[in-house]
């Protein structure tokens, strides 16, 4: 099951234009996806686009931002700040809130989970948030393997403060999903690989398909009350 062909447009943040991923109808309800941060994008994209195909194959429009200093992004990491990334987020919320005419729901992943609130959203869907301090150690223990001062990511030290320190906000409706083997608490548990913590960037279709199944169910739920 797929969702369509990619698109990508461009929103405002106020200072520079980024990219946005679509796939879908933006003309149907609207789900903000909020991408993991550092490394952790690079290895969990794939299963996020392939998540975003099969919401959208059920009429939904998904959307994946490029925050400043990511991606396609022009500007150099090191001049980007923790606040940066919060607004981007809340741009590109408001501009899907134009392209579409409703608020989105926010679907966020790991880091995400960290920069999601400042928004104007219909929900939030969580899939395994991480505590700012949990991703600053695996930077950390990164850089002592790699030799690479956290991982070869040139962040600020404000930026690597602010990481330090973040927490996920309290947002309501929210529904909060995690693997299995996470003891953490949550609303639903599925069964599939980390990939977060793997060497190389990878996908699962298993995964996808039970993240796509439980996130269409939890928008239908969002738009029916």
């Amino acid at each position: 099951m797929t969702g369509g062909a990619l698109s990508y447009e461009r929103f405002y943040n106020g200072r520079t234009n980024e990219w946005l991923l679509r796939v879908g109808d933006p003309r149907t309800p609207p789900i903000l996806f909020v991408p993991p941060l550092f490394e952790e994008l690079n290895r969990t994209r794939a299963l996020i686009v392939a998540v975003m195909r099969r919401v959208a194959a059920e009429g939904n429009g998904c959307w994946l931002p490029d925050l400043r200093g990511t991606g396609e992004s022009l500007l150099a990491l090191e001049d980007v700040s923790w606040e940066d990334w919060r607004h981007d987020v809340s741009a590109a919320a408001d501009h899907i809130a134009k392209e579409s005419g409703k608020r989105p729901i926010m679907a966020s992943v790991r880091g995400g989970c960290l920069i999601d609130d400042n928004v104007d959203a219909a929900a939030w869907w969580r899939f395994a948030p991480a505590t700012g301090a949990a991703l600053a150690r695996d930077l950390d223990r990164a850089s002592l393997a790699g030799g690479a001062e956290w991982a070869g990511y040139p962040a600020s030290p404000p930026m690597r403060e602010a990481l330090r320190t973040a927490a996920a906000a309290e947002v309501a409706p929210l529904r909060t999903v995690r693997l299995d083997t996470d003891a953490a608490a949550a609303d639903y548990k599925v069964t599939g690989p980390a990939l977060w913590r793997r060497s190389e960037p990878g996908s699962s279709d298993s995964l996808a398909k039970s993240l796509g199944a439980d996130l269409i169910k939890w928008s239908r739920t969002c738009a029916a009350s």
